[in-house]
């Protein structure tokens, strides 16, 4: 009979720590609020007495025997072909998880993990909005046999051999034993691609409004300047001063603004290539039997699991700066998965957050097997798509003409001139960019023209093929395609659009007959 097994014991702890996480935010505003306290004479509660809410953290001890009950009653136990989740003292839950329905086995090691060389580990099925289990913690030998015992639970299918990529070396890929890493992203292109990237905005926008509402910019500029306003504020207000007075602008303002500018810029990148840094630190991807498995991160050490038979889509997309260095970016789309948009889940899906355009045919080799993008027959829209296209930017550049006429006046000729050529260029460029190919194996699309992306997918993955037309469209006598398929999110479909109707209609027919012989397998 299985024998049942435990949580490591220091999942006690952890679970001590998360609960003050919870308590340290309120245990600071009682600490710092404690002399204007709610209750008391005077209070906003006067029938409570004065400093009730320093009361308030003795909810730690029963959070802290929370988590020792919690410990006592949860088990693991490896039958033969599922894995069984205990839990619960005085509600008892049972969960059985078939080997073959675990997607994906994520491994998580902050800092405390690796000092106790511990792991927690997240079970995620094909279907839900949540993972089926968290695990914390594991012992390390605890989580290999689990992936041991996972992998050889799991349905065998024939796969091609491993190839290594080395990312950032000049060498010739090689073939490679399993566990050799596909992709290894060193530190130079874990820096190019946090400048690639560019992801700190956000955080700097939030950090430089809190810092702006306190003051801190300011007094730092006082203290280095001699002046008590901020720099940055001053620098683009005497800018902008000087624009709409009489007279010519000095250039000493024009100086100190594009300066400030380009520091800006310059710091936004610095922080996204450090925030790169922290999280895709030592980035390798290595094929695992039927999976692809990826580790990352510099102080938290993430490890993903993808299998390949529940890759659903492949999109490789690269920027201007990425073209211009020849690298791309490659993510799939799986089946299923926990949570929407999560920042667990996204970073799961990138194969390579950055990846020379040499080695991208190998890579997507391991991943869908004799796909050979060179050998796809691309097919463009139809002769009159620029003609579709531009009618709804023309609509949309009159509404918007005739509302700055009745703001402006004779001033909305000045807004027709600058909207009109970009109405008409930016459907050119659309179209222009826009192909589709098909083949016993896959369908695909390509799009974009600064920002280029390319998506393929698997035709026996399909799950729902949609015909469209719009009023315009049946005028045009013209239809759009779109396939769906399990892992599709909005942004990664193929939705391809300007089609002829009949080349639509036998798209259409073809994708949708195969789709409806074709047994659907997770």
């Amino acid at each position: 009979m299985p024998s049942e097994q435990r949580l490591h014991p220091a999942s006690v702890l952890f679970d001590l720590v998360g609960h003050l996480k919870n308590f340290a935010l309120p245990a600071i505003l009682v600490m710092f609020g404690a002399s204007r306290s709610s209750g008391g004479p005077g209070g906003a509660f006067d029938w409570v007495p004065q400093g009730w809410e320093s009361w308030l953290l003795v909810l730690l001890v029963p959070a802290a025997l929370f988590s020792i009950a919690r410990y006592m009653s949860f088990r693991i136990r490896y039958d033969e072909r599922e894995l069984v989740i205990r839990s619960g003292l005085i509600f008892r839950n049972e969960r059985h998880v078939p080997y073959a329905r675990i997607q994906n086995l994520d491994a998580v090691q902050n800092p405390l993990h690796q000092l106790l060389k511990v792991v927690e580990v997240r079970v995620e099925t094909g279907g839900g909005a949540e993972e089926e289990a968290r695990l914390r913690v594991l012992s390390m030998p605890a989580f290999e046999e689990m992936r041991t015992r996972v992998l050889a639970g799991r349905s065998q299918v024939a796969g091609a051999a491993p190839i290594a990529i080395e990312i950032g070396d000049d060498a010739e890929p090689v073939v490679a034993d399993a566990g050799q890493p596909l992709v290894h992203l060193s530190l130079r292109e874990v820096l190019l691609c946090g400048l690639l990237e560019n992801k700190g905005m956000v955080l700097i926008g939030a950090a430089a409004g809190v810092g702006w509402e306190a003051g801190m910019f300011g007094g730092v500029s006082g203290r280095i300047f001699g002046r008590a306003q901020s720099l940055g504020f001053g620098v683009m207000r005497d800018f902008w001063s000087a624009v709409f007075s009489e007279g010519p602008v000095p250039l000493g303002v024009i100086g100190s603004a594009a300066g400030l500018v380009i520091g800006v810029l310059v710091f936004v990148r610095l922080v996204s290539m450090v925030w790169a840094l922290v999280r895709l630190y030592d980035f390798r991807l290595t094929r695992d039997g039927n999976d692809l498995r990826s580790t990352f991160g510099l102080f938290t050490r993430v490890a993903t699991t993808v299998p390949i038979r529940r890759v659903q889509t492949v999109i490789v997309s690269a920027g201007p700066l990425h073209r211009w260095l020849k690298r791309v970016t490659v993510r799939v789309e799986t089946a299923g998965g926990a949570g929407e948009e999560s920042g667990a889940t996204r970073v799961r899906e990138w194969l390579s957050p950055l990846l020379r355009e040499p080695a991208l045919p190998a890579l997507l080799q391991q991943v869908m097997p004799g796909l050979d993008l060179s050998s796809l027959a691309w097919q463009s829209l139809h002769p009159r798509a620029f003609a579709r296209a531009v009618k709804p930017n023309l609509i949309m550049t009159t509404l918007i003409t005739l509302a700055a006429a009745i703001v402006v006046g004779w001033g909305a000729i000045g807004v027709l001139a600058l909207l009109l050529p970009w109405a008409i260029l930016s459907a050119r460029v659309y179209v222009t960019h826009i192909g589709w190919a098909e083949s016993d194996e896959v369908v695909a699309m390509r799009s974009g023209w600064l920002w280029q992306s390319l998506t393929v997918a698997r035709v026996n993955k399909i799950q729902a093929v949609a015909l469209r037309q719009s009023p315009l469209d049946r005028r045009a006598a013209m239809a759009r395609v779109r396939v769906d398929t399990a892992g599709a999110g909005e942004q990664s479909r193929i939705d391809i659009p300007y089609l002829d109707g009949l080349v639509a209609r036998g798209l259409h027919q073809r994708l949708s007959s195969h789709a409806a012989t074709t047994a659907f397998k997770w």
